[in-house]
């Protein structure tokens, strides 16, 4: 029996660095094929019907190097959804479109060169609540949008932007890059340290009766 415990506490020894070691602070890209986050989009004022959009996809179709694929699809108040496939951005050039990414080396201070929106100067890291869960952002300022992007990522995860005659807000709604986070937990891993908590009492327990059966059998 007691060889079971020191199996249990082995095993949690063993996951632990997996499920929180940092990702290495050399790469500028830590998303992958499969990856994708989705948006909430509010705006105010008089926008164009162009600019009239309720909510949108970016699916990450493939990543080499600082080269990222992605698909979007953009959903409008009129019921239109507009797909575009086959989006090619690349971090070296500052091709981000709509400010997609950025490289996670970036620190407050830095400016970046998009191809867009010109030089992005980052401005600080807070703590933001997206997606479900507690992240560290990077935030930014270009022309007439100050966005914010995931730190761990580089993806944007929210957004807002003010034009002549409305405001537009972006914010993440869904994505599979973290999990929601539970008592400040991702998920995951509260389920995983859950389970390990609950194997543990029974095993302790288990320890306990048996224990007791021998105490009373002599």
């Amino acid at each position: 029996m007691k060889k079971s415990v020191f199996l249990v506490i082995a095993l949690i020894t063993l996951l632990a660095p997996a499920l929180f070691s940092p990702a290495s602070a050399e790469e500028t890209v830590r998303v992958k094929e499969g990856d994708w986050i989705k948006y909430q989009v509010t705006e105010t004022g008089n926008p164009t019907s162009d600019f009239n959009i309720t909510w949108a996809r970016m699916d990450i179709t493939g990543v080499k190097g600082e080269t990222i694929y992605i698909d979007v699809v953009t959903a409008y108040a009129n019921g239109t959804i507009y797909p575009e496939n086959g989006i090619t951005l690349n971090l070296a050039t500052g091709a981000i479109g709509d400010g997609f990414f950025i490289p996670t080396n970036l620190n407050p201070g830095d400016k970046y060169n998009s191809e867009y929106e010109g030089n992005i100067t980052i401005t600080g890291v807070e703590q933001l609540e997206t997606g479900g869960a507690e992240r560290a952002v990077l935030s930014g300022v270009a022309n007439q949008t100050t966005y914010y992007w995931d730190k761990q990522t580089g993806i944007m995860v929210a957004a807002t932007s003010n034009f002549n005659e409305f405001s537009m807000f972006t914010k993440t709604s869904q994505t599979n890059l973290w999990q929601p986070q539970i008592l400040g937990l991702d998920s995951t891993v509260f389920y995983v340290l859950l389970t390990a908590i609950m194997i543990i009492l029974v095993a302790f327990s288990a320890i306990s009766i048996w224990r007791l059966k021998l105490h009373r059998e002599k």
